[in-house]
C-alpha cells in the first residue's frame, strides 16, 4: 500500500515544482460539480473546489474533490440470484494537468490527473433464495452487509471546453482504486461524469 501511495505523491510534487519554475500566472480559484453514471448505470456525482496555475502552454489545477455514487450489480450463480449494492463517498486531493487550457480564454482542452483519496464504502449483498448470507429477510432469503473506509488513488481523464467569463464544461472519467475495500466491494470504481465549472 505504501508503494501505491508513493507514486501519486511523486507526480503531484513534480507538477508543483514545475509550476513554480515556469513563470506561471496568478492562481485563480474555481468550483465545479456534476452528475453522471458508472458502468452499471448507477448514479454518480462529483463536486470540488480548486485553483489553477497557468503555465506557458497548459495549466495545472490543484483541488479538493468529493465523489459519490450508488452502484448495483446482479449475478446469477445457478440456484440463486444475488444483488450487490455499493454506496461510496470519496474525499480526495486531485492534481489535473489541463492540456491546451488558458484561464479566461475559450477553447477545447484535455484533462489528465492523479490524486489521493479516502473512500467510505457501504456494501450489501442479498438473495431472495439463499439463506446462508447472514441476516434473514422477512420475505425469505438473507443478506449480509459491511461498512468501512479505505485509502485509494484517483485517476482522471477528460475533455472540456472553456468559455470567456470563467465558465467551462467537462466530461470526465474518474477511476477510484481502493486498497483493501471492505466486504465484496470492488477495488476499482470507474465513473463517467459531466461537470460544469466556474473560475473566479
Amino acid at each position: 500500500m505504501q508503494k501505491l501511495l508513493f507514486y501519486p505523491v511523486v507526480i503531484i510534487v513534480t507538477l508543483l515544482i514545475a509550476s513554480t519554475s515556469s513563470g506561471q500566472t496568478t492562481p485563480k480559484i474555481g468550483i465545479r460539480g456534476g452528475l453522471g453514471t458508472d458502468v452499471d448505470l448507477g448514479i454518480a456525482y462529483g463536486v470540488g473546489a480548486n485553483y489553477v496555475i497557468g503555465l506557458p502552454q497548459n495549466s495545472l489545477e490543484l483541488g479538493v474533490v468529493v465523489f459519490g455514487g450508488s452502484y448495483k450489480v446482479d449475478s446469477d450463480e445457478g440456484i440463486s440470484t444475488y444483488h450487490d449494492k455499493t454506496d461510496v463517498l470519496v474525499f480526495g486531493m486531485l492534481a489535473n494537468y489541463l492540456i491546451g487550457y488558458t484561464p479566461g480564454e475559450s477553447g477545447l482542452y484535455f484533462v489528465t490527473g492523479v490524486g489521493l483519496a479516502v473512500v467510505n464504502i457501504n456494501w450489501e449483498e442479498s438473495s431472495a433464495t439463499d439463506i446462508t448470507l447472514g441476516e434473514r429477510l422477512p420475505g425469505g432469503g438473507s443478506k449480509q452487509s459491511i461498512s468501512g473506509s479505505a485509502g485509494g488513488t484517483v485517476l482522471n481523464l477528460g475533455i472540456g471546453g472553456s468559455f470567456r467569463g470563467g465558465f467551462d464544461i467537462r466530461v470526465e472519467i474518474p477511476v477510484i482504486v481502493t486498497f483493501s475495500p471492505p466486504g465484496g466491494a470492488s477495488s476499482v470504481i470507474p465513473a463517467l461524469i459531466a461537470t460544469v465549472g466556474y473560475r473566479f
